[in-house]
């Protein structure tokens, strides 16, 4: 049976940082859904996390801060002060991966990722303290709507996944508002709810 911890446990910060670093998959919350977590530089939990949801990448990463930011993709001079305004929060910015930093699997067809800082204190902390990206991609096999209670995640996914963050059952949402700043103009690809 998959391993539940609380999500403002010290422990469960702990555990969830020893099943990233050993190449596990976490679900953890975020500000929106609960999210798939594995490192996003590491080729082996990638394809355990294509197997999983049914498809393969490119998924947003989850990072803890603009420095985090900088190392892995390429930003726009212009946007940084866009970015910041909207950082921590419910989006995903979509810019060039640097992808010497990230697996290719992870990684769009036109060298772009969608990257977040989500508005919440575990993803955060967790993001924090592994200096490096991990996946944030929701909770579900694909074609089917991402699960928000930790219950049924365990019950669906059981011995797929090493470790549940269990931070209560989240509300519905249709996930993060994504921002495309990989192109001349800004656009909206997808409105959060």
């Amino acid at each position: 049976m998959v391993k539940i911890c609380k999500s403002a446990s010290e422990d469960c910060l702990e555990q969830a940082v020893a099943v990233i670093r050993r190449g596990g998959i976490l679900v953890y919350p975020t500000d929106t859904l609960y999210g798939f977590g594995v490192d996003a530089r590491n080729n082996s939990a990638l394809k355990q996390l294509s197997e999983l949801k049914g498809r393969r990448g490119p998924w947003s990463i989850s990072v803890s801060d603009i420095e985090t930011i900088k190392m892995v993709v390429e930003i726009p001079p212009d946007r940084i002060d866009f970015i910041l305004s909207h950082l921590p929060g419910k989006v995903t910015f979509i810019l060039k991966a640097k992808t010497s930093n990230l697996s290719p699997q992870i990684v769009s067809k036109n060298k772009t990722i969608g990257i977040r800082i989500p508005d919440h204190p575990f993803p955060m902390k967790l993001a924090g303290r592994l200096q490096f990206p991990i996946t944030s991609t929701s909770v579900n096999r694909t074609g089917e709507n991402p699960l928000n209670d930790p219950k049924k995640i365990a019950k669906m996914f059981g011995d797929e996944i090493d470790l549940i963050v269990d931070d209560g059952i989240l509300p519905p949402s249709k996930g993060s508002r994504i921002y495309d700043l990989s192109g001349e103009k800004i656009t909206i690809l997808r409105e959060s709810q």
